[in-house]
């Protein structure tokens, strides 16, 4: 099988292509011998994915000469993290030391994998993740478990970070990170063998509509893996605002009854549905506890202790809801037919 049959899943030759060049566009002898070189089977992929890694290039190079700039005097009381935006080099830095480089997972690289176990993946599967953040888990599962994986990541500042890890490592087709709307998935059917989000779904709006566009593009025998945090009872309206202006986002927290019951809904067989609260909980405090312990003996960066105490807020916040009973942790593992 070639690698883009990894990514396209055996697509039949006899159907439309694929991809589309874009007008005005051609493909010149050159990138037709690379593409067959890096072994594409359509030298269209390989163009326009050439695109999207040159635009991003642009987009840092544009960005760090911004940020090398002189600040004139007048600028001095503007809100400049907010112009750089959300995820600024000493934020993402706090979370590498926090959880493994990449990961931004309570539990790590040791979690991740433990987790795709009834999985078993392999070279001859894709795999979609959803919330993909940096795009830690899915170069993980690529390198270890030889499985290709397209990560989605709402966040598009976390996209573009993310796709730039790939692309250092060597990971940009195998490992593409991409930005999406999770209100407009456009993700094609009957397409991936697997689809993954580890703790990230609470996030996403309208989730009755977003699983059946999962179910829609998992092909048949496709498998779901979702971890999430799930109500155990009704949070009033004061309690969410206040847990979201603490994750500065809006969330769509479901309980497990309301994905049983959509998942059956959707005809998956539900083999797993498992309350992992006091293993997220050891996970949250082991990081956190080990953090502040090398704060102690060996310092931290400045920078990155301006991030510390609104970081450590929000994961205590979690912390407290769980240890509350307000909410748990929860794996489901399905299957459809």
């Amino acid at each position: 099988m070639s690698n883009a049959d990894g990514l396209s899943g055996g697509v039949a030759e006899s159907e439309a292509p694929a991809f589309e060049m874009p007008p005005g566009h051609y493909l010149d002898l050159r990138t037709r011998l690379r593409a067959k070189w890096e072994g594409y089977d359509d030298p269209v992929e390989y163009y326009l994915l050439q695109l999207e890694i040159d635009a991003y290039a642009d987009w840092l190079r544009k960005m760090r000469l911004w940020l090398a700039r002189p600040i004139e005097p007048e600028l001095a009381e503007l809100d400049l993290e907010e112009e750089i935006g959300r995820w600024p080099p000493e934020r993402i830095r706090l979370y590498d030391k926090l959880f493994d480089h990449g990961i931004m997972i309570p539990g790590g690289h040791e979690y991740a994998l433990e987790l795709a176990k009834p999985l078993a993946l392999d070279e001859t599967l894709s795999c979609l993740e959803i919330g993909a953040r940096l795009g830690g888990v899915a170069r993980l599962l690529a390198d270890r478990l030889g499985v290709w994986v397209t990560a989605l990541e709402p966040d598009g500042e976390l996209a573009l970070l993310g796709m730039e890890r790939s692309v250092l490592a060597g990971a940009q087709k195998k490992v593409p990170v991409q930005a999406f709307d999770p209100r407009q998935p456009e993700l094609r059917k009957s397409y991936f063998n697997v689809v993954y989000s580890y703790g990230e779904l609470f996030k996403i709006p309208e989730k009755q509509t977003f699983l059946a566009a999962l179910a829609d593009t998992l092909r048949d025998h496709g498998q779901l893996l979702i971890t999430d945090y799930v109500l155990t009872r009704d949070l009033d309206d004061n309690e969410l605002a206040s847990w979201s202006k603490l994750e500065d986002e809006d969330l769509s927290p479901w309980t497990a009854q309301e994905y049983k019951a959509r998942l059956g809904q959707l005809k998956f067989d539900i083999r797993i549905a498992k309350d992992e609260t006091e293993t997220h909980l050891k996970h949250i405090k082991t990081a956190w506890m080990t953090l502040l312990s090398d704060i102690q003996n060996t310092g931290l960066d400045p920078d990155m202790m301006d991030y510390l105490e609104s970081e450590m807020e929000m994961w205590m916040n979690r912390v407290k809801l769980l240890e509350k009973g307000s909410l748990a942790f929860y794996r489901f593992y399905a299957t459809i037919n």
